[in-house]
C-alpha cells in the first residue's frame, strides 16, 4: 500500500528506493504527505501543504485530503486548495480573529476580499 501511495505523490520504478538525503525539496515534502496519509492521524495541521508541489501532486493531496475524517487546520494562499477543502474560515485581523462559518467562497462573497496568492 505504501508503494501505490508513493506512486499516487509521483514516485515510481527506482524513486521509491531513493534515500531522502538525495531528494529535492518538493520530493522531500511528497513522501512527508505520502507517510502520514499511509497512516493518518486524527488532526493535521498544514501550513501552506501545496508549497513547492507541482499540479498533479497539488490535485493529489487535495483528493486525498477531502476523503480525510480527522479534523484539518491549514494556512494557505492558494485559493484553488481553500474553495477544495475549506469549511470554515477564521481571519486573524487586526481587531482579532473572526470566524466565518462558511468555507472559502462563503468568506469571499461575504467580505468581497480574496486571499492573495495564487488562483
Amino acid at each position: 500500500m505504501l508503494k501505490t501511495l508513493l506512486g499516487a505523490f509521483g514516485f515510481s520504478g527506482e524513486d521509491v528506493d531513493k534515500r531522502c538525503r538525495v531528494l529535492s525539496g518538493g520530493e522531500r515534502a511528497r513522501v512527508v504527505l505520502a507517510r502520514m496519509l499511509y497512516d493518518p492521524p486524527n488532526f493535521l495541521v498544514l501550513d501552506e501543504p501545496t508549497n513547492h508541489l507541482d499540479l498533479d501532486t497539488k490535485e493529489t493531496l487535495v483528493k486525498v485530503l477531502v476523503d480525510f475524517e480527522g479534523t484539518l487546520l491549514f494556512v494557505s494562499h492558494d485559493r484553488r486548495f481553500l474553495r477544495s477543502l475549506s469549511n470554515r474560515v477564521l481571519e486573524l485581523g487586526p481587531e482579532g480573529p473572526r470566524l466565518y462559518g462558511g468555507g472559502y467562497a462563503e468568506y469571499v462573497e461575504s467580505t468581497g476580499r480574496e486571499a492573495p496568492g495564487l488562483c
